[in-house]
């Protein structure tokens, strides 16, 4: 099996129920609905890591998959997204991420003692930081003076910033969130929960900060701490560019969590590599225009996305998750042989480089 196959599966078992779910949201049947997201939310989570909700607003059904911050999650959930059959896309309007204010978010309750809060209820004090494009967050809900562990207020902050401003705004442009016991008297800066994601909207566009449509198109830099002498793969990199930044840093440090937790999804993560053929800023034109037709021809395919790259002394990198090891290789194969003679490209995968 592969992760496209087990996306496949999926969808094939979620069009046996698309009807039955249908007629549940329309009559609003929520023991109905409830019994069937959760047999799917079985299949969701053993194909992805993660679950799904669904909704019904305005007459139009929406399915939401809700990866967390988890990066092979998300990875798979955006192709889940893309492979839904056209059957599903007519009737479905599919989000990858959780949204800024959906129906989980209008609906989520907090009990604390005897008192029931809902984010109406919380107000996020913030400090605008433009150099690095972010905010610094401080949520303050009335029921936070009645706990005393600071890391389940802290805990349950983040759960609920994320859910008023989605998953894409709060990986990008959240830099600390911190909970109060009690408002900040000396600030003017602050808004209820529910308005701070079109706070943050006028503020990217009002400074004309970066924009992204996805938690997947914000990466990372790196330049490894190491002897730029040394020629060996991955030794010699310079600069690492990513949107993984976990398995970056698992990979370097020598450790394997990221890869083995793709691995029991039946998909794995690798790198193509080649041989610098140029000197100074071609090599970076040359790689960047590689991955960009490799990633176009293999995604097209459904077998793997390109995650990142890095430039190295002698060598340059495009990284990868595969989401059919043996199509992949297949179809790479078939690829080498119609590239320029000059530049041979290999693959490897990360287990193969670590062991």
């Amino acid at each position: 099996m592969s992760v496209i196959k087990n996306i496949r599966k999926f969808w094939e078992r979620f069009e046996d129920e698309q009807g039955s779910l249908e007629n549940a949201l329309q009559t609003k049947d929520y023991p109905k609905i409830n019994e069937i997201v959760a047999g799917l939310n079985e299949e969701a989570n053993a194909v992805s890591g993660c679950s799904f909700f669904v909704e019904d607003v305005d007459q139009d059904f929406e399915l939401t998959l809700d990866p967390g911050p988890n990066k092979t999650s998300q990875y798979i959930a955006q192709r889940m997204k893309i492979m839904a059959p056209d059957n599903v896309k007519r009737n479905w309007r599919i989000n990858d991420s959780l949204q800024p204010l959906s129906q989980k978010a209008i609906e989520a309750a907090v009990q604390i003692k005897d008192e029931t809060y809902t984010l109406a209820d919380l107000y996020v004090f913030y400090e605008i930081h433009p150099q690095s494009q972010t905010f610094g967050t401080k949520i303050y809900c009335p029921g936070y003076q009645l706990i005393d562990n600071d890391e389940y207020t802290k805990e349950m902050s983040m759960y609920l910033l994320e859910l008023a401003i989605g998953q894409t705004d709060y990986e990008a442009y959240i830099s600390s969130v911190e909970p109060l016991t009690a408002p900040l008297a000396d600030t003017k800066d602050f808004c209820p929960l529910v308005d701070f994601y079109s706070l943050i909207q006028e503020t990217i566009g009002k400074e004309k900060w970066k924009e992204y449509t996805s938690p997947l198109d914000i990466y990372s830099i790196y330049e490894p701490n190491q002897d730029f002498a040394h020629d060996s793969l991955r030794k010699d990199m310079k600069i690492i560019f990513t949107t993984h930044p976990m398995l970056v840093e698992e990979t370097l440090g020598e450790k394997n969590d990221v890869l083995l937790d793709l691995k029991a999804k039946e998909g794995e993560y690798g790198y193509v590599y080649y041989a610098n053929p140029f000197s100074g800023k071609d090599n970076a034109l040359f790689r960047q225009e590689l991955s960009r037709q490799l990633d176009e021809t293999l995604s097209r395919l459904n077998l793997g996305k390109v995650i990142g790259g890095a430039m190295g002394k002698s060598f340059s990198y495009i990284d990868w998750i595969v989401f059919d090891p043996e199509g992949f290789e297949k179809a790479f194969e078939q690829i080498k042989k119609q590239l320029d003679p000059k530049v041979e490209l290999h693959y490897v995968t990360f287990h193969e480089f670590m062991n």
